[in-house]
């Protein structure tokens, strides 16, 4: 069997493993190939990535960052890495950390949505208001519908008295989202602070009766599983 081979077998058996759930098997699968003399930046990268999503599942935090800063050092260009990396940072709240990471990934790949409200959301819990809502534009610039970000940067909006514009991308995700509660609920106390009480009560009552079925909902698939 040629080199090229064993590598494309490591791999298969490897992905088959983490496909059924036998995480320990998969782990030992992808440090075989690592262990491959043919085995190139690209293949080795990729092995680590792998072994950096497989060790966080099994709560190994530090082999996972490990991996990943492995990932980086096979391939500096790996943005999926300095995602992940940024993933676990923001777990445990260091959300500096995760900005530098974050700002990383976005330099090599800018077009992921869901990485700019991630920035947004570190900022926010940081109290830096206005970088936030500067991510959580970027992200809606990418996709004019994503519903997180544009409810994320209403409540920034909110923060900072932006009253009309937190206005409109509260409206905005209760249009994308006739159930979301939460968006019902800020946006009712935005309004009773603008002075509309009506149209604040009607919110504040609206978030409350869906909040309820959602509850009830959970509530009813829990007793069914």
């Amino acid at each position: 069997m040629n080199s090229e081979q064993e590598l494309s077998d490591l791999m298969v058996q490897a992905y088959s493993y983490q496909k059924a759930g036998d995480l320990s098997k998969a782990i030992q699968a992808w440090n075989g190939l690592l262990q491959h003399k043919d085995a190139d930046k690209d293949l080795k990268a990729n092995a680590y990535l792998s072994l950096g999503n497989l060790h966080q599942q099994q709560g190994n935090d530090d082999l996972a960052i490990e991996s990943m800063s492995n990932a980086i050092k096979s391939n500096p260009n790996s943005s999926e890495a300095y995602f992940c990396l940024a993933y676990m940072a923001q777990e445990k709240e260091n959300f500096e950390t995760a900005i530098a990471y974050l700002e990383q990934a976005l330099a090599l790949n800018n077009k992921d949505s869901g990485a700019f409200n991630n920035l947004g959301n570190c900022y926010d819990r940081l109290e830096k208001t206005q970088e936030a809502i500067d991510a959580y534009t970027q992200a809606v610039k990418l996709d004019e519908n994503y519903i997180a970000a544009i409810y994320n940067r209403g409540n920034a909006f909110l923060k900072l008295a932006k009253d009309d514009l937190a206005h409109k991308d509260l409206s905005k995700a209760i249009e994308l989202d006739a159930n979301f509660y939460q968006a019902y609920y800020n946006r009712g106390i935005l309004l009773k602070r603008m002075g509309k009480i009506a149209e604040s009560e009607q919110d504040l009552t609206t978030a409350k009766s869906l909040a309820q079925q959602d509850l009830e909902s959970q509530e009813a698939q829990r007793e069914t599983h």
